[in-house]
């Protein structure tokens, strides 16, 4: 029939979102038919994300523009976030069961796996939304779940005090984001950011920026942009190695991609002008990214909870991200869509090789702490010896993180500093404030190295885990790798980058769209 025909051409696209959905459904049964529930639904999920990674693979929605008129979109971005999403929360469930399976209360399991696949697939959403309205409803569908993940330890009184911190926190976010969207609802008459591109340029400077910086908040706090991180160490410090790698990873991400489509439709419709506005947005961009990533390495000098370390760290990276976001607003017609292209394959490189980073570093975490029962610093003294292996992972994942070669970290690390500098002006003192920023991080992270290495301990050997060690050994490995295959993942991003920005470039100007204030009374 024609109509299912349709439907299942505009359905195509979004085939990992519907299995995600459905592997959802499939946990809840899961209790009525065994009764070890928590390593069956974690089998159960762990399927389904395998065959939601695959449909992305094989259906290869990379370029269907526009569905659900306007409300999602299928375009090479969205797709590539959600293969790095899609890897990302496997290697988590495969650290799950390394890790926190076996202190997990029998019966917590299919709750659990439904909480986190509903995030997750709240975050495909994020990344494959121009409108408005679905920006805030996936926004909600990450959020909600992740508050109820970061208090999932439920005898952990610091669990509940990070997930009611984290809540608070979340809803004023949303809140300041949903009135800034109302602002751009009332200038333009319109949820669809490809239109109302079109038109930005014609409203009045101050409703404009309230509206933005909206936006700019709401984004900013699943971003952990300072002043709006002060949940994110108290909530990976509660929260469970797995909840906390999660958190570390997707949520950065997911904002980071909305944010970008959100940048993009604002300079795309001004052209790249020298306008104040795009001016002012590079600026504040470019500061709120170098201040939180001096923020972050700063905090992190401190901190003996390796959680509380790692949030910190993830901080200091979501603002080595952000900064490149001033390119998006900053540079003349010519110039800008170079420099988008640039700053698209940037942030995708880098979060490609951020996956990996954090989900090494947090499973070797997860893995002592199964062990020691502790998350100090301090007991990982002597961890060269105690379990050599587990040393030697987190030591590559560290140094990675730190942006040293030869780790794949130095690639992304330098490849964001090398187009900021590409750009010149003032984006210079960008690259001078990563370049510190680098300096910085190299105490914390070897604090811990000097602690697996250097401080001599009496304490028993680390068996850890089979699988975990093999997450550990892959992530380290991958790391190496990346390096070595550069060039075949820098032509991957930016075909995907070059792709994605060209076709938001060319969207066509759709008709005339008049003001709220215009208009006749709504019917």
């Amino acid at each position: 029939m024609p109509g299912w025909n349709t439907a299942g051409e505009m359905l195509r696209p979004f085939v990992a979102e519907l299995t995600l959905i459905t592997t959802i459904v499939a946990v809840l049964v899961t209790p009525f038919f065994t009764r070890r529930a928590n390593w069956v639904s974690g089998l159960v999920a762990l399927g389904g994300l395998l065959v939601a990674l695959l449909s992305v693979l094989i259906v290869r929605p990379w370029d269907e523009g526009p569905q659900f008129r306007g409300m999602l979109v299928s375009d090479p971005y969205a797709a590539y976030w959600k293969i790095i999403l899609l890897v990302f929360v496997i290697g988590v469930v495969l650290m799950w069961f390394s890790t926190t399976a076996s202190s997990m209360h029998e019966g917590d399991g299919p709750e659990f796996f439904t909480l986190l696949l509903g995030a997750t697939t709240g975050m495909c959403l994020m990344g494959s939304t121009s409108n408005l309205l679905m920006m805030l409803v996936a926004m909600e569908t990450t959020s909600l779940p992740s508050y109820v993940l970061a208090g999932f330890r439920k005898t952990s009184r610091r669990g509940s005090e990070a997930s009611l911190k984290y809540v608070l926190f979340g809803a004023a976010a949303s809140a300041v984001m949903v009135y800034g969207m109302s602002w751009l609802y009332g200038l333009y008459g319109t949820l669809q950011l490809n239109e109302i591109h079109w038109r930005i340029d014609e409203a009045g400077s101050i409703p404009l920026i309230l509206a933005i910086g909206g936006l700019v908040v709401g984004l900013g706090f699943k971003i952990s942009v300072v002043p709006l991180h002060l949940w994110c160490p108290d909530v990976f410090e509660g929260a469970g190695i797995d909840v906390a790698a999660f958190l570390s990873v997707a949520s950065k991400g997911a904002g980071l991609s909305m944010l970008m489509r959100v940048v993009m439709s604002f300079s795309n419709g001004m052209g790249y002008a020298d306008t104040s506005i795009l001016t002012t947005l590079a600026i504040v961009l470019g500061v709120l990214g170098a201040i939180t990533a001096t923020v972050g390495n700063l905090g992190a000098f401190v901190q003996n909870n390796i959680k509380r370390l790692l949030a910190y760290s993830s901080i200091a990276h979501a603002g080595y991200m952000l900064c490149v976001y001033a390119m998006l607003t900053a540079g003349t017609a010519g110039e800008g869509l170079t420099q988008m292209q640039g700053a698209s394959q940037a942030i995708l490189l880098y979060l490609t090789v951020y996956l990996f980073m954090n989900l090494g570093a947090f499973t070797v975490a997860g893995l002592v702490a199964r062990e020691t029962g502790s998350e100090d610093i301090n007991d990982y003294a002597s961890l060269s010896t105690r379990n050599p292996l587990l040393a030697a992972c987190m030591t590559l994942c560290l140094f990675s993180l730190v942006g040293m070669p030869p780790l794949a970290g130095f690639i992304a690390k330098f490849n964001v500093m090398y187009v900021l500098g590409r750009s010149g002006g003032w984006m210079w003192a960008l690259v001078a404030i990563i370049g510190l920023n680098t300096v910085f991080s190299l105490y914390y992270y070897a604090r811990v190295i000097r602690a697996m290495y250097l401080v001599p301990s009496d304490k028993p050997a680390i068996a850890g885990h089979p699988l975990g060690n093999a997450v550990a050994v892959g992530c380290a490995g991958m790391l190496l790798l990346l390096l070595v295959a550069y060039n075949p993942v820098q032509r991957l991003t930016s075909r995907y980058a070059r792709m994605s920005v060209n076709r938001a470039v060319e969207q066509p100007r759709p008709q005339a769209l008049q003001p709220l204030a215009q208009r006749g009374p709504t019917r």
